[in-house]
């Protein structure tokens, strides 16, 4: 049990002291919020200015790219005006340091260097030998992989009027990729460098892109032909727009992203990296100016964790205990649950309200037993005389019926028709007595036991349009009459409120034997309803049937659980413990 703390910390856990302890928090909590501004601002701002910097290292390195294919373009359009060989030159070996070819109108080589046989190897010829391209329009083919340098390179072709081409094989090298990407290292981002603190761009990443937004080169081969959907920066460009933009990985890690497009042959240039790795030494500087906040904060935090812990979280507790003593768990209100003296206070006068519930209810669950019980007595009468008297008289109607049907002289097809009319009422009658005699008192439960006596129950209810399976959980046995004949009745309520109400198609009976209880479950795919959250007001809103199973339960100290939402069906679940204690008395003569 709790023990009241005297002394000092005794009156600080008084509701006086903890209401003034809350009024220091609005000051405090201001003082956080400037510092939370100042930080959010400045990130703002640093968010700001690393976009801007790095869509203009993307603009950069595309316009480095595009006049480095231009010049070549144009170098190859003054080549395709002149005629004979192609004179190599020291300006040639190094603007093309793939080679140089002359293809003749009907596509066949005229002229190569460093040698025909290199370029009828080449390893995109079949490209060359297929792709034409536009008298005065450039052509620029997909990049590959040099087999005997290993770089990356592509081809440009320039046909003239007259149908020859001249084709130039330069690589991503010699057009300055990795100038490209030291320039955009080198402007990434020039406000952190001014305070000295210079990031690692080993996280940097740059790629191409075509038109198509296919990667067409990345430092990792795997990538390559591969699409990135739902990446900001490619879908930027691959509709021909040059910024910068903040991309969330899958990972969670968030990307700076520069993109800009290649003029020519209409790639896309994307550099991205982390923003967490790029920015991470500007932010630790940001947060040592309001460390003197962060202490009244940490302080005011002390406060507030005092008041959760000893005013809010064991009123929250002690709510929780109340609802489960609404549904019948009278010892949840015996745990104590801490806090200021007066919210002890409190669960101590709920513990003793529970206990005169409980005593009162000992005293109802006896009427209770001892009127459902002769109840149960009164029906077992009942059925045994309809089925002693009733279905034997009307057994010996048939039979005489028969006799007068032999003996008939007038009219005997006439005759005939209507005894046999009367006969087959008779049968009716007979079915019907039945049905009403196991409905007053469920005599499988007796011949058969618990289980098939529910799975008969389930074939009865099949009747009335719902289907229903049963589902036994846990090693089965018999148990006590008066335990068994209790369940019974819940399944057949919990069937009966299916049928009635719910509007199902289909039903699942599930019965779980546990070594010291066992468990109900009925649940539906019906149209469902809104459960009140007290038990109190089941019939106060019509659920009757609720009602019974519940009072039912609780004759042996059991539970009832019922979820369902509108639309979403419901699931009824009753808990019966197998406990000596917790059966109901026996009345006199059962």
């Amino acid at each position: 049990m709790f023990r009241q703390v005297p002394g000092a910390l005794g009156s600080l856990r008084g509701l006086r002291v903890q209401l003034l302890l809350w009024t220091v928090l609005p000051l405090t909590l201001a003082l956080v919020a400037v510092a939370l501004m100042g930080i959010i601002t400045h990130q703002r701002s640093m968010r700001k200015l690393v976009e801007e910097l790095d869509a203009r290292s993307a603009r950069l390195a595309a316009a480095h790219l595009s006049d480095g294919l231009a010049e070549r373009v144009a170098l190859l359009e003054v080549l395709a005006d002149g005629s004979g060989g192609l004179t190599a030159s020291d300006t040639l070996d190094t603007l093309f340091d793939g080679g140089l070819a002359r293809l003749d109108a009907a596509g066949r080589l005229v002229t190569a260097s460093p040698s025909p046989e290199a370029w009828r190897a080449h390893p995109i010829s079949e490209w060359l030998a297929r792709e034409k391209g536009q008298p005065g329009q450039p052509l620029f083919s997909p990049i590959f992989v040099d087999p005997v340098s290993g770089r990356h390179g592509l081809l440009i072709v320039w046909t003239s009027e007259g149908g020859e081409r001249v084709v130039g094989g330069v690589s991503l090298e010699r057009l300055g990729w990795t100038d490209v990407v030291a320039q955009a290292q080198a402007e990434s981002p020039v406000g952190v460098k001014n305070l000295g603190l210079v990031p690692d761009h080993r996280w940097m990443v740059a790629f191409l892109v075509d038109a198509e937004g296919r990667i067409i080169y990345h430092p990792d081969p795997a990538l390559v032909g591969q699409t990135l959907p739902g990446h900001e920066g490619v879908m930027a460009v691959v509709r021909g727009q040059a910024g910068a933009t903040y991309h969330r990985e899958p990972d969670g890690r968030e990307l700076v992203v520069g993109y800009a497009p290649v003029a020519g042959p209409g790639w896309g240039l994307v550099v991205q990296e982390p923003w967490e790795e790029l920015i991470a030494p500007v932010m630790r500087l940001s947060l040592l100016a309001p460390l003197a906040v962060v202490v009244a904060a940490l302080v005011s935090g002390l406060a507030l964790t005092f008041g959760l812990r000893y005013v809010v979280r064991p009123l929250q507790a002690l709510d929780q205990q109340a609802t489960r003593v609404a549904w019948g768990d009278f010892a949840a209100v015996s745990q104590p649950v801490g806090g200021v003296q007066e919210i002890e206070d409190l669960r101590r006068t709920l513990e003793g309200m529970s206990d005169q519930i409980q005593r009162y209810q000992s005293g109802m669950r006896d009427y209770i037993a001892a009127v459902t019980m002769a109840q149960e007595e009164e029906r077992k009468r009942l059925a045994r005389e309809l089925h002693d008297e009733t279905v034997q008289s009307l057994i010996a109607l048939g039979h005489r019926v028969e006799m007068v049907q032999k003996t008939l002289d007038k009219d005997p097809e006439r005759a005939r028709q209507r005894l046999s009319e009367l006969r087959a009422l008779a049968k009716e009658i007979q079915a019907e007595v039945r049905r009403f005699s196991r409905a007053l008192r469920p005599l499988y439960l007796e011949d058969l036991g618990f289980v098939p006596a529910l799975e008969m129950l389930a074939q009865e209810t099949r009747a009335d349009g719902l289907t229903v399976s049963v589902q036994v959980e846990g090693e089965v046995r018999r148990l006590t009459p008066d335990l068994e004949l209790t369940a019974y009745r819940i399944v057949q309520e919990g069937l009966s409120n299916v049928v009635r109400h719910a509007g199902a198609q289909t039903a699942c009976v599930t019965i779980a034997f546990a070594p010291n209880g066992l468990t109900l479950r009925v649940q539906d795919d019906g149209r469902g309803f809104e459960p009140p959250v007290n038990p109190a007001d089941l019939a106060r809103a019509g659920h009757f049937g609720l009602m019974g199973i519940r009072e039912r339960a609780l004759l042996f100290g059991g539970q009832i659980e019922v979820c369902s939402k509108p639309g979403q069906g419901t699931t009824l679940e009753v808990s019966l413990p197998l406990a000596a204690d917790k059966r109901p008395n026996q009345v006199p003569g059962t």
